[in-house]
């Protein structure tokens, strides 16, 4: 088991990540989707 309590990612000044918490399971597909930085 994994867990990520509250995580954040900043790019350039701008939040693109804030505030995620989550449980990955041994055995579970685990997806975080968000905009590319194009």
């Amino acid at each position: 088991m994994l867990e990520l309590v509250d995580v954040g990612r900043t790019v350039g000044g701008e939040d693109h990540v804030s505030g995620v918490s989550m449980t990955l399971r041994a055995g579970s597909l685990n997806v975080l989707l968000g905009p590319t930085l194009s």
